[in-house]
């Protein structure tokens, strides 16, 4: 499933044809190519100010959904999270952090990823959240992005949170 999103003719890239649709989504392609919107209702800017970063954005979005493919198959939550709830979470809401709660396991998880991106959320300049819906079951996964020094950084999957720059790098288990 790497590469999925690697067609740049499937996606808009002139920002010429970048408009807010009269729901309130900025459509970056077609609904019979990818069908994945940036929600401008909770944009950071208006569509003027933030069009060339959506751009740029749209460009890299097969880079960072292999990099979240990558994560989904490289790691795992050790012993199906018990006792690794580190961070304050509101009520309701299960967080781990990362340096205690992961370990690399790359054999048993799914092969294929049930996620297909859907909504973009640009809330401030330096955080892009992609929202992805299950392909197989009524479930989501929001995945965030740090933006910093021209490059992206996974910084949360799902409810794992605080993943450092090198997660890559990290070969022992933690």
């Amino acid at each position: 499933m790497y590469n999925r999103y690697e067609d740049i003719s499937k996606l808009i890239i002139d920002m010429d044809q970048l408009c807010v649709a009269d729901d309130g989504y900025v459509y970056v392609s077609k609904q019979e190519d990818y069908n994945i919107a940036v929600d401008m209702e909770s944009s950071y800017g208006s569509l003027d100010e933030i069009k060339s970063f959506i751009i740029y954005l749209v460009k890299h979005i097969c880079e960072l959904d292999n990099l979240v493919q990558r994560f989904n198959q490289k790691k795992r939550i050790k012993d199906g999270g018990r006792g690794y709830v580190c961070l304050p979470s509101p009520v309701g809401v299960l967080r781990f952090d990362y340096s205690q709660s992961m370990e690399n396991d790359p054999f048993t998880q799914e092969k294929e990823f049930p996620y297909e991106l859907e909504i973009i959320y640009m809330e401030n300049p330096n955080s892009i959240v992609f929202d992805y819906w299950n392909t197989k079951n009524c479930s989501q996964l929001d995945i965030t992005f740090e933006y910093k020094k021209d490059k992206f950084f996974l910084r949360k999957f799902g409810s794992i949170d605080c993943i450092p720059d090198d997660w890559e790098e990290i070969n022992s288990n933690l």
